[in-house]
Order: C-alpha cells, then sequence, then structure tokens
C-alpha cells in the first residue's frame, strides 16, 4: 500500500510509476549528429550495460548507425566503465589502436570526464569528435565545450512527485504508469569536429 515512484530506472519485478529521460532517442540524435559530420568510426564507451539506461542508450547508437547503412564495430563498444579512470583508459585504448575511431559517443558523465581526459592527453581534443549522455559542471568551459545530450532534470523531478502526489491522494490508481522526459541536443563545439 506505499506509493512508490521511480526515477530513472524502471524497478524489476514490481509494477510501479516510472519517470525515466528518453535515453534512446537522446542517444539516437547524438549518433546522428556525429554522422551528419561525416563520423562513420563511432565509439560507445558506457557504464554498467546491464543498467538499462545504458541498455538503452546503447540500442539508440546500434540504431543510428543502422539507418546509415553502418556496421557496427564490435572493438569500438566498450562497457562496463564503473568510474572516469575506467573510461580513461578504456578511451585511451581505443585512440591508440590501429585502426582507432574518429569519434566518441559516452553513455554516462563519468564515462565523458574519463574521455575528455584521454582526448587531451593524447592531444586529440581537437581532432576526434565526442558527444557525451548527461550535463556536467563546466562543461561548456573546456576547450573544446564539450557537446552532451541534455537531461532535464527538474522535468523528472516533478513529474515523479506530481505522480506520487497522486497516489498519496487516491487522484491516480491502477497499474503503473511509465512516462518518458523528452532530452534536449547541446551540440557544442566538441561535436562538431569533423572526420
Amino acid at each position: 500500500g506505499t506509493a512508490m515512484v521511480f526515477v530513472d530506472r524502471p524497478p524489476v519485478n514490481l509494477d510501479a510509476d516510472t519517470v525515466s529521460s528518453e535515453n534512446l532517442e537522446g542517444s539516437r540524435a547524438a549518433v546522428r549528429h556525429l554522422l551528419g559530420r561525416g563520423h562513420r568510426r563511432i565509439a560507445f564507451l558506457s557504464d554498467y550495460l546491464r543498467i538499462s539506461t545504458a541498455a538503452e542508450r546503447l540500442l539508440g547508437y546500434r540504431e543510428a548507425l543502422a539507418e546509415a547503412g553502418v556496421v557496427v564495430d564490435p572493438a569500438l563498444v566498450v562497457g562496463d566503465l564503473h568510474d572516469a579512470p575506467a573510461a580513461e583508459a578504456a578511451a585511451r585504448r581505443l585512440l591508440l589502436a590501429q585502426d582507432p575511431p574518429t569519434a566518441l559517443f559516452t553513455a554516462q558523465n563519468l564515462v565523458t570526464m574519463g574521455a575528455v581526459r584521454a582526448l587531451r592527453a593524447l592531444d586529440l581534443h581537437h581532432r576526434v569528435a565526442l558527444f557525451g549522455f548527461d550535463d556536467f559542471a563546466l562543461a561548456d568551459m573546456l576547450d573544446p565545450p564539450v557537446a552532451v545530450v541534455e537531461q532535464d532534470i527538474y522535468a523528472l523531478g516533478r513529474t515523479a512527485a506530481r505522480m506520487l502526489f497522486d497516489r498519496i491522494d487516491g487522484s491516480r490508481t491502477g497499474r503503473g504508469e511509465h512516462v518518458r522526459i523528452p532530452t534536449r541536443l547541446v551540440p557544442r563545439a566538441s561535436g562538431q569536429i569533423r572526420e
């Protein structure tokens, strides 16, 4: 009988209200943006792929490449990066490979921070495009400023609170509802770098 609303990820084996971002759509839009700049070797770096948000973002990446007729290179898909140092090491390995990516799509802000460090350490930050999912503090102040898919965290919070209060006061009953909040592309300079 306790009212619950899950934010960002749906529960497993439980019918409840959920509010999340349009992860698949946001990822698809970011990768399309990179494809539009001529990139075909776009790497995908993510946190734990067992997390539903990461899985949706990977699907958006795959769908955008498929739409463009680009075959996904499994060597360019790296998941289970749990922090910025792990992401930095993974990005570095990819960038130093024999056939490196010309663009990186990073599916979480800590992963993006690690990728930024790798790009700067290798002096590739003006030659390899970067598009991240989730904005982060000072992303717009870096050189180049980091392009991101921005989640509307205020809309996520407002929607979750409204749904919870509706459950508490009984104005909403029945099965759980899943609400998706649109994301927004913030195409800063790192995402404008051409192949």
